[in-house]
């Protein structure tokens, strides 16, 4: 087992920051672009929120639990990024999709050394909606074996939401396939599509909450069987990958770093998740690299008919289910529980031991 308290002492100056969740040393995780592998590390690309000007973060990780900032870059010139994008290995290095005001669609390609970002080509990629489409935002792109695809999130004339999907072969020349997949509600945000356990899974960001939608996809159009609620509790925009042993994961931004910007969690980094699909239902359990920090419990920390509660204050509602596990950092209490991921808040002045700690919770317990 790892020494935890060494590694904790890092940082102690600012006993309130999270230990593992990562956070910048003088700013906040905003919203995520995504994350690559490259040379045996993972690399972390996020919006940096300081109060200053704009700019894109960078860290780097060799296991997904403990990351290290790199220096941050001042993104491309022009109108302002949307944030919430994505970010793919291209041939010369990573390459950055983001929506600029206006809704245009732009790209960037990471200055060597990733001091910089460099808008290439210098006009946007897609520069209107397609017709019928009064907004469109958040790219999200991936190598689908024959050539890329990019979603968007969207909302078509008369308020459904909507993701809409562009193809191309050379990440710079885009031709528009039209709307996968619509719903009669508010507009989408941050779309992302990928493959899992024979199934294909839609994430959407709505509201306060992240949404799921469990289908098949034929290149042209995604089609539901089952929709469900991935995240409690403010848990932000999410980014899936692949990690080095071919499991699909997840990471989200904790709260709303712009609404609370004094928060200590707000703006923070999940722990990584390993999905999988059971049922149709998404299911979220701890990554194995978490393993070193499980517990069989956490003194005050109690999950019982979904109640999550912090020495008996309720901080968190989750769905009852089968196994709960409970993760305590800092006053960040990350939760799952049947696939559904929550974020509460501790209350206490102060943890009762320096540190972290993780805890599971059988059926037993009720939650």
């Amino acid at each position: 087992m790892p020494d935890i308290a060494a590694m904790l002492g890092r940082g102690m100056e600012r006993v309130a920051r999270p230990r593992l969740h990562f956070t910048p040393r003088a700013g906040q995780v905003g919203d995520l672009f995504g994350v690559l592998a490259a040379d045996g590390r993972y690399q972390l690309f996020y919006e940096y929120l300081s109060g200053q000007e704009p700019a894109w973060g960078y860290a780097v990780s060799d296991d997904l639990i403990l990351w290290t900032e790199q220096a941050v870059g001042a993104p491309p010139t022009g109108p302002g990024s949307a944030r919430c994008g994505a970010v793919v290995a291209g041939p010369e290095g990573p390459v950055l999709f983001h929506t600029r005001e206006g809704g245009e669609v732009a790209r960037a390609v990471a200055a060597p050394g990733f001091t910089g970002w460099r808008q290439d080509p210098a006009g946007p990629l897609i520069a209107t909606p397609p017709s019928g489409v009064s907004e469109m935002r958040d790219p999200y792109v991936w190598w689908a074996g024959s050539g890329w695809r990019m979603l968007l999130g969207a909302t078509i004339r008369g308020g459904a939401a909507a993701v809409l999907q562009y193809h191309s072969a050379d990440l710079l020349h885009w031709a528009y396939d039209g709307v996968i997949v619509s719903r009669e509600q508010g507009g989408w945000s941050c779309p992302r599509l990928f493959p899992l356990d024979d199934a294909w899974v839609l994430l959407v960001s709505s509201g306060d909450e992240v949404a799921y939608a469990v289908g098949g996809y034929d290149g042209l159009h995604f089609t539901p069987r089952a929709w469900g609620a991935f995240g409690r509790g403010r848990l932000g925009p999410t980014v899936t990958f692949v990690d080095a042993a071919g499991r699909r994961c997840v990471l989200a931004r904790l709260g709303d770093a712009e609404a609370s910007p004094g928060s200590v969690w707000a703006g923070s980094l999940s722990l990584p998740w390993v999905l999988s699909v059971r049922d149709d239902r998404l299911i979220a359990t701890p990554h194995p690299n978490l393993d070193p920090y499980l517990i069989s419990g956490a003194t005050g920390l109690t999950a019982a008919g979904g109640e999550v509660r912090d020495h008996g204050e309720l901080i968190l509602t989750m769905p009852v289910g089968g196994e709960t596990v409970l993760f305590a950092d800092a006053d960040i209490v990350e939760v799952a529980v049947e696939g559904v991921s929550g974020l509460g808040v501790a209350r206490r002045t102060g943890p009762t031991a320096p540190g972290v700690r993780f805890a599971r919770f059988g059926t037993a317990a009720g939650g």
